[in-house]
């Protein structure tokens, strides 16, 4: 568990980029940390691993004080990754990945097949990528050796610094997507900076959304902040793309669906009742009698349409106190 207590960071001007920050952070959660630029959450975060030392306060992971540890065994305890990768141009792919377990003194073959495994988690075959260097490779292949060479010895805190900024839309969703798969297989404890709030919403267990000087506005779980938005200040930052936003968290209501007692019609594509509404809205629209039918299990529980889409987000809206539905 990470834990910042009455956290403050001055400027040399002497104006505060984090000013009497509390947070805590459990163990094996994916937080993310966002807000306007120049809210304090990339110094927040080189706090954690002490690139930048707080003027007061302290930091502390699993119950000891980081100002008691040395920065650089600190650091290697913690996966660290950057917008631009921060790959070393003379080494190969294998080379850059294998730097931690070197450092940590493992022998060859250990990080030869540390490095291997990593590689094919991340999708870039050994035989064919372990070899090459840097600058053979694109963008998004660059950042998936950087999560890569952060995983190497398998630290338990992860910080991540706008990983996945510098790509193109269509790279950006597939490493989203391949790190969500992979935070859930090895649960580790992250920090996640981004300004990107549809982001924030995939991948993060949780969100703090900032103000200046890193004052905490709300910090809760994507689908109540996008349902239960603590402000006025929250709600604007969510901005006009909300609502799209909360159909992509707020699950199918089961009371909203059409015929439960009923049966799916011939061709109506099936959905989980675990589904999003995103998810069951697109399944609808691609069915010919625009609904889809959907499963408990192996149990029909009833079909669901674009009535059940908005009677979903206004229950969704009630039950969290908010009033943004009144207006679908």
């Amino acid at each position: 568990m990470i834990r910042l207590e009455n956290v403050t960071k001055q400027f040399a001007s002497g104006s505060n980029a984090v000013r009497d920050l509390t947070l805590e952070i459990a163990d094996g959660l994916t937080c993310v940390l966002i807000g306007p630029s120049g809210c304090g959450k990339t110094t927040t975060l080189r706090m954690i691993n002490r690139l930048i030392d707080p003027d007061h306060g302290r930091v502390m992971v699993d119950g000891v004080d980081t100002r008691t540890v040395d920065p650089a065994t600190l650091r290697l305890k913690m996966g660290y990754v950057i917008q631009q990768t921060g790959l070393f141009p003379h080494m190969t792919i294998g080379g850059n990945v294998g730097t931690v377990p070197r450092l940590w003194n493992w022998d060859r073959k250990r990080i030869a097949r540390r490095v291997d495994e990593l590689l094919e988690l991340v999708g870039l075959p050994p035989p064919e990528y372990r070899d090459r260097y840097p600058h053979q490779l694109s963008g998004g292949q660059r950042q998936r050796v950087g999560f890569a060479r952060a995983l190497a010895a398998d630290p338990p805190i992860l910080l991540m610094d706008e990983p996945f900024g510098a790509v193109d839309r269509i790279t950006r969703e597939r490493l989203q997507q391949e790190f969500i798969s992979i935070q859930r297989s090895m649960r580790k404890t992250v920090v996640f900076v981004t300004h990107d709030i549809d982001e924030a919403v995939i991948v993060g267990d949780r969100i703090c959304l900032l103000k200046m000087q890193a004052e905490i506005a709300q910090y809760d779980t994507p689908e109540k902040i996008l349902t239960r938005p603590a402000s006025e200040y929250v709600a604007e930052f969510l901005g006009r793309e909300r609502l799209v936003r909360r159909m992509s968290v707020v699950r199918i209501n089961p009371q909203t669906l059409d015929e439960p007692d009923g049966g799916p019609r011939t061709g109506e594509p099936r959905v989980p009742l675990s589904s999003t509404l995103t998810e069951a809205f697109a399944a609808a629209l691609s069915s010919p009698t625009e609904r889809a039918a959907v499963f408990d299990g192996d149990r029909y529980a009833g079909a669901f349409t674009a009535t059940s889409l908005l009677e979903s987000l206004r229950r969704e809206s009630v039950e969290g106190g908010d009033n943004v539905a009144a207006g679908v």
